[in-house]
């Protein structure tokens, strides 16, 4: 019996190592341009960063899943356009865009720290997976939070299509100073946080949209106002009460 469950276990763990390495390979092969970070100055528009020794394009499927040769991230500020086919951000590495335009003809799919600084980003979908979005601007397309996202600066981050936030999703906003706008439709779980500044609180009763949609679908879980508010949901927007 001992032998038989053995040879079970063998064989199972040998179908898992295959089945890992299958996905690691479908994965290479959905990327025809790597960063290597050769160049050391974590610049998007340095073409020796890249595996193909050129700045991506329009058909790039851009694969950015480590940030070999930096200091942990991807320095896309200062790039005045930037047009590919897709990208694939890994767990831990960050990637920060300008105000420029970023066109992405599919998707934008991320586990590493995404930041908008008034960025107009057109993708069919962003999917963070986990780690983070910050900042503001547009996003042209759906945005799917499974992570943590928390528009900053005092900015309003705008979706203009649905955005779906899972229940391991996070929405972190600043009383008065951000809010996320969703042009369609917003479908909630997961948890909602309402920061206040303590040197300048809000008057008791007083209120707050943290949040405006086309419809909506479902309810934060979990909602956290500091230093004690409620919320409320209207036909078309998150509205919160400070207490």
């Amino acid at each position: 019996m001992k032998m038989h469950n053995t040879k079970m276990f063998l064989r199972a763990a040998l179908l898992l190592a295959v089945a890992v390495t299958v996905g690691k390979l479908a994965q290479a092969q959905s990327c025809n341009v790597d960063w290597t970070g050769n160049a050391g100055d974590g610049q998007w528009s340095t073409a020796s960063n890249w595996s193909t020794h050129r700045v991506p394009g329009t058909t790039s499927d851009v694969c950015i899943l480590t940030a070999n040769g930096t200091s942990g991230s991807v320095d896309a500020i200062a790039t005045p356009s930037i047009a590919v086919h897709s990208i694939q951000l890994g767990q831990g590495v960050g990637l920060a865009f300008g105000s420029e335009t970023v066109s992405i003809a599919t998707s934008l799919t991320s586990q590493g720290f995404l930041t908008l600084f008034g960025t107009t980003l057109s993708a069919t979908s962003v999917d963070m997976q986990s780690g983070s979005l910050v900042g503001g601007g547009t996003i042209e397309g759906s945005l799917t939070n499974n992570a943590y996202l928390h528009p900053t600066n005092a900015e309003t981050l705008t979706v203009t299509g649905n955005y779906t936030q899972t229940a391991s999703g996070e929405l972190s906003v600043q009383w008065g100073t951000t809010a996320l706008v969703v042009n369609s439709n917003a479908t909630l779980s997961g948890s909602l946080v309402v920061g206040i500044n303590p040197k300048r609180p809000p008057a008791k009763g007083s209120t707050y949209t943290a949040m405006r949609f086309g419809t909506l679908s479902g309810e934060f879980t979990s909602v956290t106002v500091e230093e004690g508010g409620t919320v409320q949901y209207t036909n078309n927007s998150v509205v919160v009460t400070f207490q």
